[in-house]
């Protein structure tokens, strides 16, 4: 151990061309029982048959393995649909064969002026550098790297547009229009309740009590892999009661006749 760091020997046994005994070292930062658990890992690869040297791992092979390892269990089937979007499509193509270990904040600056030169908005350069970003700042709290280099690089500004909002008046047109569709309903639990669009779509009758007026905000609806699931709140707070305006508890009525 020097300075915060730990000097990792892993035996990788006889060589079979030499027949001497050889060894793998890495150079962990971080504290001494997270280097540990970097060895433990490394011994296990090596006994899975998985083990590749630190210096010859891609950027590519990193973040598929980040992807299954990390994204999948530990975040929402949504979040991994995108950021395997992400990478599959804007940054596979460019880093993949760049080694972890050589990544630099000029390669990242230069996808980034690539990606806004073939006319891709703000908001999407911004999303490959927040999924890039997330990467690699696992790669840095395991050991793999010792700096995350995406914090290193300048990101281009999101113009944010004013928003407009409808006034009593659009407000009175829209239903009007609504009142003519089978959605009707759904619109004006939307407008009168603040639901999120995924959480209304999610609600059932046994959420909603027309005695009481209200509604309990329990799931959200999602659409991943062109199937429709469903999810629970990520925040104590998103699960909620909602007082329903009698306005909006006659429309329910009428829709549940």
């Amino acid at each position: 151990a020097r300075g915060g760091s730990y000097r990792i020997k892993v035996s990788l046994g006889k060589d079979a061309v030499t027949g001497k005994y050889t060894a793998y070292y890495e150079t962990f930062r971080g504290n001494k029982k997270d280097a540990e658990k970097r060895l433990r890992q490394l011994l296990t690869e090596l006994d899975k048959g998985i083990f590749v040297r630190l210096g010859k791992v891609t950027l590519g092979e990193y973040l598929k393995g980040w992807l299954l390892d990390y994204v999948q269990p530990n975040l929402s089937p949504k979040t991994h649909e995108l950021y395997a979007y992400i990478c599959s499509k804007h940054i596979f193509p460019e880093l993949a064969n760049i080694t972890l270990v050589d990544l630099k904040p000029t390669h990242l600056q230069h996808l980034y002026a690539q990606k806004k030169a073939s006319g891709l908005s703000n908001r999407t350069v911004q999303l490959i550098h927040a999924t890039l970003h997330k990467a690699l700042k696992n790669a840095e709290k395991v050991g793999l790297l010792s700096r995350n280099v995406a914090e290193a690089v300048d990101m281009p500004k999101i113009q944010r547009r004013e928003m407009r909002t409808m006034n009593e008046t659009d407000l009175h047109i829209f239903l009007e229009m609504a009142r003519k569709t089978e959605y009707y309903s759904l619109f004006y639990t939307l407008l009168f309740t603040g639901c999120r669009r995924a959480e209304a779509l999610a609600l059932r009758w046994s959420d909603v009590d027309l005695l009481l007026c209200q509604l309990s905000v329990t799931r959200s609806m999602q659409f991943v892999d062109n199937k429709v699931t469903f999810k629970q709140p990520k925040t104590v707070k998103s699960r909620r009661l909602i007082a329903l305006s009698p306005s909006t508890v006659t429309v329910l009525q009428k829709y549940r006749e």
